[in-house]
């Protein structure tokens, strides 16, 4: 298992109705909010803009077989904005594993000082998440965290 995370970066509203999460993605998104709540913090929306995002860079990743922030010219930040997230923050973290390990992940990024950061830090209100397979049963993962600009 490696594990990555993103800086945190300095959206529309929230566009998660009718979006369909698969269980993985579920299962994420509840260990993510489980984990702000031991903190106190505000639970993580599904953003439909960052879902797409996320699961665009966890296939990407996964079709190449590289787990990097960076794919196609484009980092985190961009892609968020090229989808049309108007963000005043936004963050990244990615992972990969030999077959399904979602608690085994999770745990990861828990230990790690910048994963963790990016899942507890108190400015981000919506979420994405990607879970990508490839043919040699490869798994990438993909948190996107965001906080949409305040409008003027």
């Amino acid at each position: 298992m490696f594990l990555a995370a993103g800086p945190g970066w300095a959206g529309p509203p929230n566009e998660a109705a009718g979006l369909s999460l698969s269980s993985e993605e579920q299962a994420i998104l509840d260990l993510t909010n489980q984990a702000r709540a031991k903190e106190n913090l505000s639970p993580l929306k599904p953003n439909a803009v960052l879902f797409k995002v996320a699961r665009a860079h966890a296939a990407n990743m996964a079709a190449k077989g590289e787990m990097k922030h960076e794919l196609d010219g484009k980092n985190p930040a961009q892609r968020v904005e090229a989808a049309g997230y108007d963000y005043g923050e936004v963050g990244e973290n990615i992972a990969f594993s030999d077959g399904l390990e979602i608690a085994k992940v999770f745990a990861g990024w828990m230990d790690s000082p910048h994963h963790r950061e990016n899942i507890l830090k108190e400015p981000f209100q919506d979420i994405g998440i990607g879970v990508a397979r490839n043919p040699k049963g490869e798994v990438y993962y993909t948190q996107v965290f965001g906080k949409q600009r305040k409008k003027s």
